[in-house]
């Protein structure tokens, strides 16, 4: 299955910066399949309306409450279906990274994510 993985890590970020909810719920349909799992350090989201109240609550606290956005940190790498992606929260008036995650997904067929795993990065320790 091949995967334009920087189209796909694109998509996935627009979800998270998009402000109208009929086009995030659209834009969620679109990239998780109707019985993806999203696993992050607390909690566990599955299904499609799961999912959406994640996001949602995500964007509304981070993005359109806390004036950031999602960026790619262009490092998406692909094989045997599945993706692995860091993504950055940003000040949107510019500024230092607030928040780095590090998503591991695999996809279905249609290249939608089935799993999703989800993992902070520590920006206080420096790489060996």
């Amino acid at each position: 299955m091949a995967v334009d993985i920087d189209q796909f890590v694109d998509r996935y970020i627009a979800v998270w910066n998009e402000p109208d909810p009929v086009a995030r719920r659209r834009r969620i349909a679109e990239v998780w399949a109707a019985d993806a799992v999203e696993l992050t350090p607390e909690a566990r989201y599955q299904g499609l309306e799961a999912l959406e109240e994640r996001v949602t609550s995500a964007h509304n606290q981070l993005v359109r409450d806390g004036g950031h956005l999602f960026r790619s940190a262009g490092d998406a790498t692909a094989h045997h279906g599945a993706v692995s992606f860091t993504t950055h929260m940003i000040p949107a008036a510019g500024g230092a990274i607030a928040w780095t995650g590090r998503t591991f997904a695999t996809l279905d067929e249609d290249r939608r994510i089935r799993y999703e795993y989800q993992f902070t990065v520590d920006l206080t320790k420096a790489p060996a």
